[in-house]
């Protein structure tokens, strides 16, 4: 278990692994690339031989990176005997006799040090081990939204990551799990960064904040759909997708008129019923807006391979294992797997759901892209009459950009197509032809939509009503997906 030192002591503690170049950015320098020790990569010959001369740097890594014992005559003269003491006050080290071993992996994320389960607690087959923060983790820390919170909910924290971001724009975090050793390290993980504002309770679910309401909710859970229950970190005993199904349902009793949920999730595509209709029913009735982002499908045999090689690391049972999986999705129907991001806000009134793939790769500030893409929405409830439409200002957002293709024809280029497409958040696309770019062009926010369209119905010779009725449908879909906004007056 992790001790949390004072709070002057962690600050030496976290400036000593600055100093010694212990930070994101120059480890993903210094090791060619940040990857942890794994037997599937097959990295540990190159990581170790990377660490092999004696300085304070490769000592930290070989400890809190490898998981390598080391002795004291070893590292003698790169570690500081009062840093030395302090990883051994805390628990991050282990003495026994002359040897060191380090009871925890210190990994740099978002400019925190954060304290888990080294990978080898997965070869151990420890199903209590405490995740290092993943890429699921830090893809919905990606897109948390980061405007003041009276209070948020970490449900189901982990190694506290999330919590630990959104600290800084939360007057409380409250972090909940259900693995009985998390509070140590979400403890320890709070106090060796600074941060005095998180609150750990223990319990499944919704359970531990019974009665009480969030600004923000931000859950990463246990979502795999196995039938196994090996690790607490990414199985459940509910079935299939049922977990997220509950959480989804649940959340809107904890969420404050205008709060947000946002959570990571998979769902079953089962036979006879669209993934759109799967999840969908989650969010029916739930007095919020939704917006569903699919990101990955996988078929049964490929996600049933991926998990297991995922969690276990003995290949002796391989056979036995994925047999298991592919019995457990055929008897229920499984044609696929899905992953992806759910946004909840709760708001009284007539809600909206929009449930869509996206792009793979967003770009920026994905926090505001979510809040500018909900009060969108809203902006389109509020013109919700052509009359209302027609009079406000667009404009196209600073981040669209317009791309021609050109082909050669003889000793000339020739336009092919013009693209509209989105520079930040999710690089969506509207193909356009160069009349209504050129429209597009004049909603520079001095000119009401009204205008705008007289003009272009005046430049194209066509009749106003047919243009009015084509460009406000237009301008509908472009002001939703981000690439049009509204000057103000």
């Amino acid at each position: 278990m992790l001790r949390p030192l004072s709070v002057d002591a962690s600050r030496r503690l976290r400036c000593w692994f600055e100093e010694a170049g212990y930070t994101e950015v120059n480890l993903l320098r210094y090791l060619g690339a940040a990857e942890l020790p794994s037997r599937i990569l097959r990295n540990e010959p190159r990581l170790l031989d990377r660490t092999r001369e004696v300085t304070l740097l490769n000592a930290l890594l070989r400890w809190f990176w490898l998981g390598r014992s080391q002795t004291a005559k070893a590292i003698a003269s790169v570690v500081p005997e009062a840093l030395l003491l302090l990883l051994l006050e805390s628990g991050l080290l282990e003495q026994d006799g002359n040897l060191l071993t380090a009871r925890a992996m210190l990994l740099t994320v978002e400019n925190f040090l954060v304290a888990s389960d080294h990978p080898s607690s997965i070869a151990r087959g420890d199903s209590e081990m405490v995740l290092w923060p993943n890429p699921t983790s830090r893809f919905l820390a990606r897109f948390a939204v980061r405007q003041h919170s009276r209070a948020t909910l970490d449900l189901g924290t982990g190694s506290g990551i999330l919590s630990l971001g959104a600290a800084g724009h939360s007057d409380l975090v409250v972090a909940t799990d259900v693995n009985p050793r998390v509070p140590s390290f979400v403890t320890f993980n709070a106090r060796l960064n600074g941060i005095d504002n998180i609150e750990m309770l223990m319990g499944d679910g919704f359970q531990p904040v019974a009665g009480r309401s969030f600004d923000l909710i931000l859950s990463n859970p246990p979502f795999f759909i196995t039938p196994k229950l090996d690790y607490l970190f990414c199985d459940n005993s509910m079935e299939l997708d049922q977990l997220c199904r509950r959480l989804v349902r649940e959340a809107p009793a904890y969420l404050n008129e205008g709060g947000y949920m946002q959570m990571l999730c998979e769902w079953a595509q089962v036979s006879g019923q669209p993934w759109e209709e799967r999840i969908a029913e989650w969010l029916e009735g739930m007095g919020c807006d939704a917006w569903v982002m699919k990101g990955l499908t996988q078929y049964p045999e490929e996600y049933a391979q991926h998990r297991f090689r995922e969690t276990t690391q003995d290949t002796g049972r391989d056979l036995e294992v994925y047999e298991g999986y592919m019995a457990y999705y055929r008897d229920r129907g499984v044609e696929a797997i899905h992953d992806g991001l759910i946004v909840m806000r709760r708001r009284s009134g007539k809600n909206w759901v929009r449930i869509e793939e996206v792009p793979k790769t967003p770009i920026g500030d994905l926090g505001e892209m979510v809040l500018s893409t909900f009060a969108a929405h809203d902006l389109l409830l509020e013109m919700e009459t052509d009359e209302k439409l027609l009079a406000i200002r667009p404009k196209l957002a600073a981040h669209v950009r317009l791309e021609q293709v050109c082909d050669q024809a003889g000793d000339r280029w020739h336009a092919e197509s013009l693209t509209l497409r989105l520079i930040r958040g999710f690089p969506f696309h509207w193909t356009v032809q160069p009349l209504v770019a050129e429209f597009l062009a004049s909603c520079d926010g001095t000119r009401t939509a009204d205008q705008a369209i007289q003009g272009f119905a005046v430049g194209a010779n066509a009749p106003i009503e047919t243009v009015r009725r084509e460009c406000l449908a237009m301008i509908r879909k472009l002001i939703e997906r981000g690439f049009v906004v509204v000057a103000p007056d």
